[in-house]
């Protein structure tokens, strides 16, 4: 995976799926080379997929 995952593309995903893209996402960053495109895009798709699963949980309280 050497793609930026936007929060659009993962609006329509299932919760697995969600876990798969995850994963993926991790794997990609472990092989990056630090600073590299492919590093930045897979920090950043990882954060969209931790927003988005975030959000599908709902506001925490307190």
């Amino acid at each position: 995976m050497d793609r930026l995952i936007t929060r659009s593309e993962l609006t329509g995903r299932t919760g697995p799926e969600l876990s798969v893209l995850f994963r993926q996402a991790t794997e990609a960053l472990c092989r990056a080379r630090p600073g590299s495109p492919e590093h930045r895009a897979a920090l950043a798709s990882l954060d969209n997929i931790a927003r988005e699963r975030a959000a599908r949980r709902g506001p925490r309280p307190g």
